[in-house]
């Protein structure tokens, strides 16, 4: 398997080493991960999973979330970030009822994804059961890194 370090550097064979003729750029990468019960439990209570490991270098770019099946519980949320800030990508959103949740970052939000990683970074979902046991429910998470 090939592992890439970023930013990755894309040269064309005629242009420069370095200086005006040189190209630096960032390769997107999308993760998707799936979180349900069978990752989550059924109990009421908070259970961290974690989704994947963000390379050093990389920036946050998106999240959406795509609510497949319905948490059965009247008020369970799904947070997105790290463990140092744990809804930089999603605040606490309700995953009661089917259909995307687009990103809409609040400022902070917005001024740490910004920030370059400097170490690889587990991203993780931290889902909130509030009252009772569930029964089914499934969420798409797509994060998009620059």
């Amino acid at each position: 398997m090939t592992t890439f370090a970023y930013p990755v550097n894309l040269k064309r064979p005629e242009m420069a080493e370095s200086g005006a003729g040189a190209v630096t750029a960032r390769i997107p990468a999308r993760y998707t991960v799936a979180v349900n019960i069978a990752k989550t439990g059924t109990a009421a209570g908070a259970t961290t999973v974690p989704l994947f490991v963000a390379p050093a270098g990389a920036t946050f770019y998106e999240c959406v979330l795509d609510v497949v099946t319905a948490y059965d519980n009247l008020d369970t949320k799904i947070t997105v970030g790290t463990s140092a800030l744990p809804a930089t990508l999603f605040a606490a959103t309700s995953v009661n009822t089917e259909g995307r949740r687009a990103y809409v970052g609040a400022a902070a939000q917005v001024s740490s994804n910004s920030i370059v990683l400097t170490a690889d970074t587990t991203v993780q979902a931290i889902v909130s059961i509030a009252t009772s046991t569930v029964a089914a429910g499934s969420v798409l998470v797509h994060v998009v890194l620059g």
